[in-house]
């Protein structure tokens, strides 16, 4: 297709790709790369000390971690992009505050929606449905848009490349997640408790709320359990992780909008046992890839039966409909049809004011 300039912002969180937690930033990192190499033009703004192969603006020297959910902050990393809005052909917007400025420009903005939908959000998302082209990362978090918007589902991608396959797994459980009641960590600890198995917990604790739930409810129920805490583990030890359990335990208790756990888990044929909510069933094939229940309980059960899996399927479900390769040819189709409406493209190469790193 026709090379488009595509301005690409990732929140400032993280470096992207991120060297540990990042669940944004690591999809952004993934769309980048295969942009670049479809021919595109694109100029990713991102924290300092990001990787990749498009030209790289960034408004931090360093990630500002500890700040995570200042508005403020944010706001900063992305008023550069749209400062230079005439630059690009598209901007794709995946920070929380930036569409605020689109009405404002003539440039096509993309909105990908990757959390909660809160009534708030959903108002302000209605203000802006005129301007925006919005993505969504699951039909289920389609479902709870304002009828009023226009939106894509496009599931999120990984590169397959990097969680080597494990025809073999192990005997342990994996639960992998931020120190939050909404990702089920307890319940998970309560399922290794009852099946006596062990259970790796590689955290995210990054947040005070998340220091302190850890502290005052995680650390009480590993009590008697034959566990093991890694915070803040590396992209190559996560992989090694999914790979050499027997399970990753999902037990969510949020509407969550995709989870990456999931199909990072699967594609190194490890099977997930997640309680149903949110995307859940979109992800996971019941009974072949994983196991979709509604209980403690009912999870117990299901470790019994986690070696029924076939773990190559559990591959080739994502190769087929969560790779980084599907997710990047879907994101240009919606690219080429929003430019599609806009006239009076110039075909000029992004020349920034900025200092590109």
């Amino acid at each position: 297709m026709e090379k488009l300039r595509i301005g690409l912002m990732a929140p400032p969180w993280f470096s992207v790709p991120p060297t540990g937690y990042g669940g944004i930033e690591r999809v952004v990192s993934v769309l980048a790369e295969g942009l670049v190499r479809r021919g595109h033009d694109v100029t990713l703004f991102a924290a300092g000390g990001s990787q990749t192969g498009a030209r790289l603006v960034s408004t931090f020297e360093t990630p500002p971690s500890r700040q995570i959910g200042n508005w403020m902050v944010e706001a900063l990393s992305t008023l550069d992009a749209y400062a230079f809005h005439r630059d690009f052909d598209v901007i794709h917007d995946h920070s929380s505050v930036g569409p605020l400025v689109a009405p404002f420009i003539n440039t096509p903005v993309v909105h990908t929606v990757h959390g909660k939908l809160y009534p708030e959000a959903a108002a302000l998302y209605c203000r802006l449905a005129h301007k925006l082209s919005y993505v969504c990362i699951s039909e289920d978090q389609q479902s709870s848009m304002p009828k009023c918007t226009r939106s894509t589902v496009i599931h999120n991608g990984i590169d397959t490349c990097l969680y080597p396959f494990n025809g073999a797994g192990g005997e342990y459980l994996l639960f992998v997640g931020r120190m939050s009641p909404d990702k089920g960590v307890v319940e998970a600890i309560e399922i290794a408790r009852r099946t006596q198995r062990r259970l790796l917990i590689l955290a995210k604790i990054n947040e005070d709320s998340e220091r302190e739930y850890f502290d005052s409810h995680v650390v009480p129920a590993l009590d008697g359990v034959d566990a093991e805490v890694v915070e803040h583990a590396s992209h190559e030890f996560k992989a090694a992780a999914y790979g050499n359990a027997l399970a990753t335990l999902f037990p969510i208790k949020w509407r969550e909008p995709f989870g990456l756990v999931m199909t990072e888990s699967m594609a190194t044929g490890t099977p997930v046992i997640a309680f149903r909510n949110g995307s859940v069933p979109e992800v996971i094939a019941d009974g072949e890839t994983g196991f979709i229940c509604e209980t403690v309980d009912e999870a117990c059960a299901l470790v019994e039966r986690a070696r029924e899996i076939d773990r190559r399927a559990c591959r080739e479900r994502v190769e087929a409909l969560f790779s980084g390769e599907q997710m990047v040819l879907r994101h240009e189709e919606l690219y080429a049809e929003v430019v599609g409406c806009k006239s009076g493209r110039t075909g000029r190469t992004p020349v920034l004011a900025l200092p590109a790193s």
